[in-house]
């Protein structure tokens, strides 16, 4: 990589792909293309990075390397042009891997947590004045991006196992936040996810942070001679966290080290947290600086985000979009008592993901009372299986007879939800989830009552 000036970047807008833009736009001249043009993309021009908002040939000239998303079409112009040309292409994994590969990678892994993980880390290292760079799979709402740059040789990154690409990655310190079955449209079968998985622990270089509670791991991966364990139901394990009367509190080989208010909610942001404080103490970040700033720490774009919050009406947004996730919103929710009624509108993401978990997802949107689904957001998918909503609100209501009803049209979900808060002897919750563009309704929704 060494004669390398000048890199394009085919899908630049993505998450992952403009925060490594970014990063190596501190030493490289970088361009980049995408059909959506979004604030980070808009950030990325206001910094020099040349933008062009559609995919031609004509883009591909004299760069050194092509870096490409994997969601690009492998019949893309620009892909094909510089294949044409002899230049040398990689994808964005490889590239995360390639150009970070002299520093200390703190890589965080898993199915469910990974960016509210990563966040809590970056929050918990900002507040201690530690210095490190950030590839964030969210926006930070503290950080405010999902970039943080720094003259370190600490990299804190989100590592993605959806593709192997996890793999391209030298880890200095790593974390598995759990294991579900998932992805399984690249990987075929559990076995199969699993060896990546095996792999990418072998690799790390230095301790690999554990989550003893999920039974994959429990099952798999136990009593690894790199192996910090922690856990909320065996005491036995290196690290143990406890929620008491509304606060936090962490054992060491049972010795209570942190105790702490926290505004997060859900059991589950206190694994992410578990699993942040144990890479930062491995970091040399103080107990008593951890434990000062703790109630400072709060979860990026989309985790449960509220994007209107009153006595009468809550906007959420989230990004859960497996069977698992969803059950633990809904389990979050189950423990707030109050008045308002829940309505999820979900957004299914990947047809293979819907296909291969349809049991699950009929199980669990049948635990819902009042549900408005749209259709399955493809995450440029090319093979389109024919997967029938009102079939699936059938097989729902096999299994419950909630109130639940199919509608494509966002437009029509805004009018229906304000139509429904029109009621003013009633009070409402109002969840839009999913990892597409379903976060569209829940801005629009606010916007249209002028909040």
């Amino acid at each position: 990589m060494k004669k390398i000036k000048k890199i394009h970047f085919i899908g630049i807008g993505g998450i992952g792909m403009s925060s490594l833009a970014e990063y190596l736009s501190k030493k490289y001249k970088i361009s980049g293309s995408d059909l959506n043009i979004n604030n980070k993309i808009k950030y990325l021009e206001k910094i020099g990075i040349k933008i062009f908002n559609h995919h031609t040939k004509k883009n591909i000239n004299d760069q050194d390397l092509i870096i490409y998303t994997s969601a690009i079409n492998k019949n893309n112009e620009e892909l094909v042009e510089a294949k044409r040309k002899k230049i040398k292409v990689i994808n964005r994994g490889k590239a995360l891997g390639e150009f970070t590969k002299e520093k200390n990678n703190i890589s965080i892994a898993g199915t469910h947590g990974k960016s509210s993980t990563t966040s809590f880390i970056s929050q918990i290292l900002l507040e201690a004045g530690k210095k490190f760079t950030a590839f964030l799979g969210a926006r930070d709402l503290k950080i405010k991006s999902n970039f943080k740059y720094s003259k370190s040789n600490i990299n804190v990154m989100e590592v993605d196992e959806s593709d192997n690409s996890f793999n391209y990655i030298n880890s200095y310190l790593s974390i598995v936040t759990n294991i579900d079955n998932d992805h399984m449209e690249f990987y075929k079968n559990k076995q199969n996810l699993l060896k990546a998985f095996d792999i990418f622990i072998s690799k790390t270089k230095s301790n690999v942070i554990l989550n003893a509670d999920c039974k994959n791991i429990k099952k798999h991966f136990r009593n690894l001679k790199k192996g910090v364990y922690f856990s909320n139901i065996n005491k036995n394990y290196d690290y143990y966290f406890n929620l008491s009367n509304g606060k936090y509190e962490l054992y060491f080989k049972n010795k209570l080290i942190i105790k702490s208010k926290s505004k997060l909610l859900g059991k589950f942001n206190f694994y992410n947290l578990t699993a942040a404080i144990i890479a930062c103490i491995n970091l040399g970040v103080s107990v008593r600086k951890i434990q000062n700033n703790i109630n400072k720490i709060k979860p990026p774009e989309r985790r449960f985000e509220y994007i209107l919050k009153n006595k009468k009406i809550e906007i959420i947004d989230d990004y859960a979009h497996h069977p698992n996730a969803i059950k633990e919103i809904r389990n979050l929710l189950n423990n707030i008592k109050d008045e308002k009624k829940n309505y999820l509108i979900f957004q299914p993401h990947r047809f293979s993901r819907f296909k291969k978990h349809y049991k699950a997802f009929v199980k669990e949107i049948s635990m819902w009372e009042n549900v408005i689904l749209v259709d399955v957001y493809s995450a440029f998918e090319k093979n389109k299986i024919n997967q029938n909503l009102e079939n699936f609100i059938r097989d729902v209501k096999k299994l419950s007879n909630i109130n639940i009803i199919y509608e494509p049209d966002f437009h029509n979900v805004v009018e229906k939800m304000l139509n429904l808060i029109s009621n003013k002897n009633k009070f409402y919750r109002i969840i839009t989830m999913g990892a597409g563009n379903i976060r569209k309704i829940s801005l629009e929704l606010k916007k249209s009552l002028n909040f």
